[in-house]
Formats: C-alpha cells, sequence, structure tokens
C-alpha cells in the first residue's frame, strides 16, 4: 500500500492526445501497472506507476475520446478514477486539419456525462488563435454556439490565448501566415465578451497562465485542482493525498499542482497549427507509426531501440 506522499496524479497527457491516438497503448500499461517515461528536458528515463494503489487519479487530456471510451469501465474496474480535460474550440481545418467535427465531440461529452457524471469533463476552449478571418467576431460568435451546446454537460470553461514558442511561431507562419499575434489589451477586451457569453450561459471562464485576464467575471485555473478532483476520487485516503500535492507550474503563472505526465512530444496525430507539443506535423505522423499498443513507452526514440531500461 502507497503511502499518501507516494500517490501521484497520472497526466495522460499535455504532450499528446492519448485518448485519441494511444488508447490500446494506456489500457496495456495499465495492466501491465506501469509505464516508461523520458523527461523532454534531458533528465533520463524513468518508470511512472500505474497501480491503482499509487494512482489518485487519471486526467486525461484529449479532443477525442471516442477511442478510449470502451475501455473506460476496464479503467474503473482497475480500481482507477479519472476526468477529462477536453478541449473543444469548433475551428476550421486548417486550424486543426484532423479534429473531428463538433457534433462528434458534442456526442462523445453527452455519452461521458450521461454514463459517468459531470465531474467526467471540463472544457477547455484552447488555444484561442487569431487570424485575419478567426478574428475577435469570429470567437464571440463561435463562442456562443459552443456554450449553449455545452452548457448542459458543463459549467467551466478554461482558456487560455496561443503562446508563441518557437516551433509555434514556425508552424504558424508556415502553415497561417495571416494568423495575427494580439496585444494584451485585445486579450482582456475579447476575454471579458467571452466571459459575458459563458456568464449567460451559467459557465464560468478561468484563464490558463493569463494572470492578467483575471478579472471580477474571469477566474484563475488549475487544470491539475485538488479541489476539483477531490470531487472525482473515491475515497478519503485520496483525498488526504490530493491535499499533499504541491503546486508544480509548467510555465510561467501556472497554478498546477504535482502530476505525472506519461506522454511524449511528436506523438499526437491531430495536426493542430499551434500545438507547442509537435514541432513538425510531419514528425509527428511519422513517430506515430513506431509506437504499438505494447511499446512500454510513447517515446520514439525508446521505442526504436526498444526493451525495457
Amino acid at each position: 500500500m502507497a503511502d499518501l506522499t507516494d500517490m501521484h496524479v497520472v497526466s495522460a497527457s499535455r504532450r499528446t492526445d492519448i485518448p485519441a491516438f494511444h488508447a490500446q497503448w494506456f489500457a496495456n500499461r495499465l495492466r501491465e501497472g506501469w509505464v516508461r517515461v523520458r523527461s523532454p528536458f534531458g533528465g533520463g528515463v524513468h518508470e511512472v506507476s500505474l497501480r491503482a494503489d499509487d494512482v489518485i487519479a487519471i486526467v486525461f487530456w484529449t479532443k477525442n475520446a471516442a477511442p478510449l471510451m470502451p475501455l473506460l469501465d476496464e479503467v474503473l474496474a482497475s480500481g482507477h478514477c479519472f476526468t477529462f480535460l477536453y478541449t473543444i474550440n469548433n475551428y476550421p481545418s486548417i486550424i486543426e486539419p484532423r479534429v473531428p467535427s463538433l457534433d462528434h465531440s458534442l456526442r462523445v461529452v453527452q455519452t461521458l456525462v450521461e454514463r459517468y457524471s459531470r465531474s467526467s469533463i471540463r472544457w477547455r476552449y484552447d488555444t484561442i488563435v487569431l487570424t485575419d478571418q478567426l478574428n475577435p467576431r469570429w470567437h464571440a460568435a463561435n463562442f456562443v454556439t459552443l456554450c449553449e451546446r455545452l452548457a448542459p454537460y458543463t459549467n467551466e470553461c478554461i482558456f487560455s490565448f496561443c503562446d508563441y514558442y518557437r516551433k509555434t511561431i514556425r508552424n504558424m507562419e508556415r502553415l497561417v501566415p495571416s494568423h495575427a499575434r494580439p496585444t494584451e489589451t485585445e486579450c482582456r477586451e475579447l476575454a471579458e465578451e467571452l466571459a459575458e457569453i459563458a456568464a449567460r450561459n451559467s459557465i464560468k471562464l478561468l484563464s490558463c497562465s493569463h494572470e492578467f485576464l483575471v478579472s471580477a467575471r474571469i477566474g484563475s485555473a488549475r487544470c491539475i485542482d485538488p479541489e476539483f478532483l477531490a470531487g472525482v476520487v473515491d475515497s478519503a485516503k485520496r483525498k488526504q493525498a490530493l491535499s499533499a500535492l504541491k503546486r508544480a507550474p509548467t510555465r510561467k503563472e501556472c497554478h498546477c499542482a504535482a502530476s505525472r505526465d506519461i506522454g511524449a512530444y511528436d506523438t499526437c496525430g491531430h495536426g493542430c497549427v499551434y500545438c507547442y507539443a509537435n514541432a513538425e506535423p510531419e514528425r509527428a505522423a511519422n513517430n506515430l507509426a513506431l509506437i504499438g499498443p505494447d511499446s512500454p513507452t510513447l517515446d520514439p526514440a525508446s521505442v526504436v531501440v526498444g526493451g525495457r531500461p
């Protein structure tokens, strides 16, 4: 039995969409009880326990949970608790080439909530990208549609504006040359308009890692949030372990609690042009072909070498 300080939240994953592209791989790793992870910052390879006794909760990050849906009852039966951070942006294909349609996403979300509970999802409108066509007026109209259709399933929306990392800039300039980088004033004006739309639909808007946007109507987000997860987990021990988690920001102004991310960069097939987790969509597509369902890791370099360390 794990000590409280040894228990952890599994993040699956900020670095790739595990439910969409690695569902069977995840199920196989869960049966084995461990996964091998390479640090993206040169920290070597380590193992993360997936044993139910060691895991407080699993947080799935996704734009398409459908491939994982048939396996969720097994996740529960193995003693785990879970929730989804579900990104639904309704962008055109020039921005999100291989993300499912809005209707598809809504069907999946509805099924998740009806089969499990409202705590099974938290909605993300992320990342906000501005172009000559996707201007503030477009985002406001798009957000009206999303809030009206998602209001039966969630009461909050986590959002952020695009962070222009070097690889993000390179992909945006190559694939969406009309993109525009908004000023802080422009971000505030659009965020306040979105907050008003959200409020009309009884949805609270939460800003992820942009504290300058927090206001009377906009809260500060914690994507890995012990307070929210306390309503997800199923035991006093897991709640105690949540209270022991320390803050572990992944970027400036991030308020997330600590979690163990089991993903790998350059292994997501959605091809979103704003994505910080893929250096090039083409590289990600090639890497996906390397990773089999029985691999001990999602790290492409480790898969090529093979074997457990």
